[in-house]
């Protein structure tokens, strides 16, 4: 069946993927060199775990077997014949199984492009409304394929007078040419034929232009993977050297964050998690990489002036000033992206550069920047008050000189925030009945600067931390009990970017470790309680702390554990983070509100939290739905404490 010339067009076929692949690569290599990667024997673990075998894909049924069905109709059928030829000298031996075998496979694969039409013309969900003309040329694409096999196996099929035990599908596809003469069906075979083999070498062709691009970058893009604690930012280490801080130029983004660009499928689910999106904000995280992509391809391609590239301002042109601000980093972008694409490292980088280069920043902020700078937190409170909460409680500080195996670092709001310096106390009273010997830093203690990073201001960061480790180092601390989640990731997660090596746990780890013991117990009333149970970003998705909070509140006689239709790595943020919780939220819907109807939704008793921020925004959530009085909102710590008093 292959004429001489065939060779030839395989080779163009080639050579145009080669100068398109290469045309990508130049591209990607505009960005910033970074270290060399290591694990290479994890890293290919994951590309069969999620590549191959699709495991976060699947976390979604529906579009999860849609993509399964379409990607083993396309990969499976050169795979298995390239694994029969090399393996077996004569595959005829297992012919009949394998032409089985593909035969379902086709079948599948049409069957699943049938539903990514459904779906994406007929269903239309929000997260597909940016469908372009190239989505219905790849679907119709690689449906002309599958189906043109089919057809030259049926024609095969009748010509040769075979029974389709064996080839099912292509049996049913030999009816429509069952009527023709054989030497007719022969000539329709040759031209179908062919046209199936110019379909393949063209699609071959066309990948590195095309939306097909990313059966090749989503998988490598697995590979490249940071592994470790998700969500830790990037540490600046010159700042006495450095000219330039943060990126407003796209070559100021690393190789890998451009790679990004190129493997972003447009699936959509960062956006339908995205609370920023959900509540009619300017930042969509798919919409931020295609962007930001668009970007990549125009600086590639478009000459300006005099032969230099014509260049928009990233920020401010490409992405703007509010979606920049708009983002809560709550991850959620990242946990659900099939193959491990966040916004948060880009948009962090766009924010030191307004932050640490052009002072230009939401104006509320300044203020906090100032009182974290003067008073180590962000209310402004002196220093010297930090203690004070804990002053009638008969708790040690370590500058009394008392040694003790657990230092509890209370946080700013555990020290200052009159609703939080509640949990405080709970938790100290907690550890004292279970005997604990621990004490605290009182006027010592500093902030520990998740907000100032976060926000964008890592020079002041840096001097938060400098100043912490150096009271760290002062009073030998081996093991830090923390009560706010934000306080727990940056002390775990980001201060070891400074060569820490203390332990950290956060109080509800630790309580549930104490039960375990049994070094406290817990009664409860008795009465029966629904208690909606919220996931904090920075315990949950930053660090999977997920069992823990539950197991405690459910070992409390009379609490049902009611989960919210957001839950667990797919919790809806409390709005709060990302340093939002010192900003105003001017546009859309508030954050707090809409993840307070989400809980009022299952009709609770009660909220219960593990984290400052969540526990402000769900009180005044409560407030804005005037069920303040019967809803009430607490620390999972509260809930111990009460639950030990009966």
């Amino acid at each position: 069946m292959l004429t001489t010339l065939d060779p030839l067009w395989v080779l163009i076929a080639l050579t145009i993927f080669t100068v398109g692949m290469y045309r990508r690569y130049r591209l990607w290599m505009r960005g910033q060199k970074e270290e060399r990667i290591e694990g290479i024997g994890q890293r290919l673990m994951d590309f069969f775990v999620y590549a191959i075998g699709h495991r976060r894909i699947l976390k979604e049924l529906y579009p999860g077997l849609m993509h399964l069905f379409i990607f083993c109709a396309c990969a499976i059928p050169i795979l298995v014949i390239a694994a029969v030829q090399v393996t077996f000298s004569t595959p005829h031996l297992f012919g009949n199984f394998f032409s089985l075998f593909l035969d379902s496979v086709g079948s599948l694969g049409l069957l699943g492009l049938c539903l990514a039409a459904y779906r994406r013309y007929i269903l239309k969900p929000d997260r597909l409304s940016d469908t372009r003309a190239e989505d219905a040329i790849a679907l119709v694409w690689v449906f002309a394929i599958i189906l043109l096999g089919f057809c030259v196996e049926g024609l095969r099929l009748s010509i040769t007078g075979e029974t389709g035990v064996w080839a099912p599908a292509g049996y049913v596809f030999s009816a429509l040419f069952s009527g023709a003469r054989p030497e007719t069906q022969v000539g329709i075979h040759k031209v179908l034929w062919r046209i199936h083999l110019f379909l393949v070498i063209g699609l071959i062709a066309c990948t590195p232009y095309t939306k097909f691009l990313h059966v090749i970058t989503s998988a490598i893009n697995i590979c490249l993977r940071k592994y470790g604690p998700p969500g830790v930012l990037r540490q600046i280490k010159d700042f006495e050297t450095a000219e330039t801080f943060g990126v407003s130029r796209l070559d100021e983004l690393t190789r890998t964050q451009l790679f990004h660009l190129d493997a972003c499928t447009r699936c959509g689910r960062c956006q339908d998690n995205c609370p920023a999106h959900l509540t009619e904000k300017p930042l969509s995280p798919k919409k931020l990489i295609q962007d930001l992509k668009a970007h990549m391809d125009e600086k590639g391609r478009v000459p300006g002036e005099n032969g230099q590239q014509t260049e928009k301002a990233l920020i401010g042109d490409v992405i703007e000033h509010d979606t920049i601000w708009s983002c809560t980093m709550c991850l959620n972008c990242h946990s659900q992206c099939p193959v491990f694409i966040t916004t948060v490292d880009k948009t962090i980088e766009m924010r030191r550069n307004l932050v640490l280069m052009e002072s230009n920043f939401p104006v509320e902020v300044q203020a906090v920047f100032k009182n974290m700078e003067n008073n180590s937190n962000p209310w402004g409170i002196g220093r010297h008050l930090r203690g004070d909460w804990a002053k009638e409680l008969g708790v040690k500080t370590a500058t009394e000189g008392a040694s003790a195996d657990i230092l509890l670092y209370a946080g700013c709001a555990g020290a200052f925030d009159d609703r939080y310096k509640k949990v405080s106390t709970a938790v100290v009273k907690i550890l004292q009945k279970a005997g604990i010997n621990f004490t605290i830093l009182g006027a010592e203690e500093g902030c520990c600067g998740d907000s100032a990073r976060r926000i964008g201001n890592e020079y002041l960061y840096d001097s938060l931390v400098q100043y912490n480790l150096g009271i760290f180092r002062q009073y030998g601390v081996k093991k830090i009990l923390t009560i706010c989640p934000h306080c727990y990731n940056a002390l775990k997660n980001e201060y070891p970017q400074y060569g820490t090596t203390f332990e950290v746990v956060h109080h509800t780890e630790f309580f549930l470790e104490l039960i375990k013991q049994g070094k406290i117990s817990l009664n409860g009333s008795g009465a029966k309680m629904n208690v909606c149970y919220h996931d904090s970003c920075f315990l949950g998705r930053y660090n999977e702390l997920y069992d823990q909070p539950r197991k405690l509140l459910t070992s409390i006689r009379g609490v049902s554990l009611v989960e919210m239709d957001r839950t667990l790595d797919r919790s809806f943020c409390c709005g709060a983070g990302g340093g939002r919780m010192w900003m105003e939220e001017h546009l859309g819907k508030r954050i707090n509100e809409a993840r307070t109807e989400q809980a009022l939704e299952k009709k609770p008793d009660a909220i219960a939290t593990a984290c400052p921020y969540c526990l402000t925004m769900f009180e005044d959530g409560l407030k804005s739905k005037n069920v303040y009085d019967t809803v009430k909102a607490m620390d999972i710590a509260e809930y111990i404490l009460n639950a030990m008093k009966e």
